[in-house]
């Protein structure tokens, strides 16, 4: 299997599984061996293929030892790992503690060491820190901390340590499935306390809620309560650090993931023209064209203003407009073609094209010509050039039109 792309241009969903146990757990859970440890290890890619996974942390109870063997197979098969591991508190609270790509064993070894575990030999033994002192510790070394299994036993919600959980640099907190699915359960406490209800547990930011289930054995990797996704640009720890400063847009449960039918607009690209052979692969979120001036911000915009034949509003900007289009593709003939996803055709793709001096053509996914129209398959898209909305903002009907969107 190929490594992962060195070139990532655009913040996507990663599937993280966040407390992958090594194989030497096993033997911390009295189960039978069944495997070697080259064979779970081996097992446990498998499975995390079969899963989807692409970040993995790494979290024994107590021990950082089987981390690189696992880490060397999982990194030539295109997974990231975080190695770490899990510790209990003076007050018995269960974290799980992660750090960076590159951190070695033996960072790991002094880092745990820095902990104060009360039997350093049995990593069982809880901390002699609290759960405020680790939070505090772990940042400090560039970690990140997060509540293991809250709402069952030695977890911070289930152990009603709201002092702990109002910490600022504790980020997020592990539950087995849903947020819903804690609606009833002791009279709503916990879910409540995630969402930021109760006056003992309320945060200035409210905690992130993830799935990362104990995954004591491969197949517990294709359970849904093992990951969760992050949104990233590229997957490395520094950007899932900072996914959770902002968890309500980064941050999902896999039972978020579902179709949702919004509309995007995918790839532009050019055939012919000044911009021949240009091609342009957007974000399915939010885009930011930044540059100095020219460019190519406006004839950016102006592009897809043309092929989805959408005139401008003001007749400045349909000088401008015409002026971009004519210097662009005219000369040449050039051809402008715009893959794009349609929220009213229920999630279905098309490709839009339209060449200097025609119509819009649409194509579906299967390249067949269709029958619509390019407002037929994004009819609520706005698209408004440089200064267009000053312009607007000068005549008092299309000012009013324009506040009114924010009203409907």
């Amino acid at each position: 299997m190929a490594s992962q792309p060195s070139l990532y241009t655009k913040a996507q969903f990663f599937k993280c599984a966040l407390q992958v146990n090594p194989y030497g757990y096993i033997q911390y859970r009295g189960q039978e061996i069944q495997f070697t440890e080259e064979e779970y290890n081996q097992q446990l890619l498998i499975k995390a293929l079969e899963a989807g996974i692409q970040v993995v942390g790494l979290a024994d109870l107590g021990s950082v030892a089987g981390i690189d063997s696992i880490r060397n197979l999982f990194q030539q098969n295109g997974i990231v790992v975080f190695p770490g591991f899990e510790i209990a508190s003076s007050e018995k609270i269960h974290f799980v503690c992660l750090f960076d790509e590159d951190k070695t064993v033996q960072e790991l070894e002094r880092i745990l060491g820095s902990l104060q575990v009360l039997d350093p030999d049995n990593g069982v033994r809880p901390s002699k820190l609290s759960g405020e002192q680790l939070i505090e510790k772990v940042n400090n070394q560039g970690g990140f901390i997060y509540a293991a299994h809250s709402t069952n036993n030695n977890g911070i919600l289930k152990l009603r340590m709201n002092h702990v959980w109002r910490q600022e640099k504790l980020l997020a907190a592990q539950i087995p499935r849903d947020l819903e699915d804690l609606r009833g359960v002791d009279n709503g406490f916990y879910r409540n306390a995630f969402l930021n209800k109760l006056p003992d547990y309320q945060r200035i930011r409210p905690m992130a809620v993830i799935n990362a289930a104990d995954v004591a054995k491969p197949d517990d990797l294709l359970e849904r309560g093992s990951s969760c996704l992050i949104k990233m640009t590229r997957p490395c720890f520094a950007s899932f650090k900072q996914a959770f400063l902002d968890a309500g847009s980064r941050v999902r449960l896999n039972s978020a993931s579902i179709e949702n039918y919004s509309s995007a607009l995918e790839s532009l690209r050019f055939i012919g023209g000044y911009l021949d052979g240009l091609e342009i692969e957007f974000s399915q979120h939010l885009n930011a064209v930044i540059g100095g001036r020219g460019t190519g911000k406006s004839t950016l915009l102006e592009c897809i203003r043309f092929v989805l034949e959408i005139e401008p509003k003001t007749t400045e900007a349909k000088k401008q407009y015409q002026a971009i289009i004519d210097n662009n593709l005219g000369k040449e003939g050039g051809m402008v073609e715009l893959n794009l996803r349609s929220a009213n055709m229920q999630g279905r793709r098309f490709k839009v094209s339209r060449k200097y001096g025609s119509t819009a053509t649409v194509t579906d996914a299967n390249g067949n010509i269709s029958p619509y129209q390019p407002t037929d398959l994004l009819p609520t898209i706005e698209l408004y050039g440089q200064n267009e909305i000053y312009e607007l903002t000068r005549d008092s009907v299309s000012r009013n039109k324009l506040i009114q969107r924010f009203l409907d």
